[in-house]
Parts: structure tokens; C-alpha cells; sequence
């Protein structure tokens, strides 16, 4: 059988491509083609996680003719656990649906015009979060980030977040927003704008949101310093690596 593989950021340029077909036997598995893949490209898929179809993978999941198989790294958001408790040249991977408004963008994030949105008589308070590159960082100057992203992947998690946040609180309108590509110094990265009818749901929500994307989303993150680049290290879910 023949398969569709992806593959993203640090082992793209490990590979030298993104994208390849991959020639297996019936009934293999993800792991099957892992060992292939290592054995034909300068690979290491160790540590990091795959996805079948956009959906995240075991190693013991079976593979069939035509499906797209994604290799991860660890996501760039690192280790932190969730609380317990627009313009017509943006390029967008998501849109409204209903009081959600999410995606990915390559322009610039601007707070004022989301905060306008998400506000209205019925929602007594109105959180923005605005995530942005710091230099320096762990005392090196940094020149700039450049993020990659699964793009079909990431609206769709961008939409379970949305959807947990929702279970969990009585929220008006939420937008969450990241970018791609080179983001400077004080720039933003990702934006998260949260209305509820009350503080605590809105406070709560935001946090949570935003650890969520650093646990979950598949976004990658390099940083580039004076005197070289490196992928910043990441994070895969307990039981999901490979």
C-alpha cells in the first residue's frame, strides 16, 4: 500500500523534505513506517508523535491505502499544566463559527479590534492575552522566531480547545489567533481575547487556554540568535511519543 507522509519542522530539515510517499506492506503499522523512514532518511523520530488523517496516533495504529501519515516533534509550548479549576489580507486557517473565531495568520496581531468584538451588553468582563517574542531569552539576544504549524491540524485543535474552555465555563465570545512565520522582538505570537458575563470564568478560561496551546497545538517555534538557530524544545503528551 501506498501512503501520504508529512513531515514538520526539525525532522523536515533532517529529511530535506516535507512531504514524501511511503511504499509499505498491508497491515503495517505507524511504527512500520517509522523504522522505514529512519532507515532511508537521516531520521530520528524518537520522542515525538504522529498523526493519522490529522488525528494524533499510537505507534501500534494501523495504516491503510491513501492515508496521511503527519511525524511531529514535541510541540513548542513546552511543559506547563492547565490550571485544574482582521483585515482581508490576512491569511486565515479557521474563521467564525458561531462565537469562536480562530486561526492562523502570518500578519501582525492586533488586540483592540478582537477586544471590540468579543465585547457586548451581556459579558461583564472582556480578557485579552497577547503572547510575545522577549529578547533576550535565558540571557542571548534573539534576533527573531520563525513558527511552522500543521495547518488542517491546528484549526482543528484550536476548535477542542475552544470546545473543553466551553465545558468548563459560561463564556460570550472567544478568539484565538497565533502566527506563523518570522515574528520580531515585542511582536506577538499568539492572541487569545475571552468575554464572559463574570471576571473568574474569563480569568480562568484564558489561562487555561493558553496552556492548553502549549501543551497541544502543532506549532513549532525556532529562535534565532546573533550566532546560530536551534527548534525550541518541546513538549509530547505522556504516552503519545513515539
Amino acid at each position: 500500500m501506498r501512503i501520504q507522509v508529512l513531515l514538520f519542522a526539525l525532522f523536515r530539515e533532517q529529511a530535506g523534505q516535507a512531504r514524501l510517499e511511503l511504499d509499505l506492506p498491508a497491515s503495517s503499522t505507524v511504527a512500520d513506517a517509522k523504522i522505514l523512514l529512519e532507515q532511508q532518511y537521516p531520521l530520528q523520530l524518537s520522542g515525538g508523535l504522529a498523526a493519522i488523517n490529522e488525528q494524533l496516533a499510537q505507534a501500534s495504529d494501523g495504516l491503510k491505502e491513501g492515508d496521511v501519515l503527519a511525524f511531529l516533534p514535541p510541540v513548542s509550548g513546552g511543559s506547563s499544566t492547565p490550571s485544574p479549576v482582521v483585515g482581508s489580507a490576512m491569511h486565515r486557517e479557521g474563521g467564525v463559527q458561531g462565537n469562536d473565531n480562530l486561526g492562523l495568520t502570518y500578519e501582525v496581531l492586533a488586540v483592540q479590534p478582537w477586544v471590540d468584538w468579543a465585547s457586548g451588553d451581556p459579558y461583564g468582563a472582556v480578557i485579552s492575552f497577547l503572547g510575545t517574542t522577549r529578547s533576550p531569552n535565558k540571557g542571548q539576544a534573539v534576533t527573531h522566531l520563525e513558527y511552522e504549524a500543521y495547518p488542517a491540524m491546528a484549526e482543528k485543535t484550536m476548535q477542542q480547545i475552544i470546545a473543553e474552555m466551553r465545558e468548563r465555563w459560561v463564556l460570550g465570545r472567544v478568539a484565538l489567533w497565533h502566527r506563523l512565520g518570522r515574528v520580531m522582538p515585542g511582536e506577538g505570537s499568539i492572541l487569545i481575547v475571552i468575554s464572559s458575563p463574570h471576571r473568574l470564568e474569563a480569568f480562568e478560561a484564558c489561562r487555561y487556554c493558553i496552556e492548553r496551546v502549549k501543551q497541544i497545538l502543532p506549532v513549532w517555534k525556532k529562535e534565532f540568535l546573533p550566532d546560530g538557530s536551534h527548534w525550541v524544545e518541546g513538549y509530547a503528551p505522556e504516552g503519545r511519543q513515539l
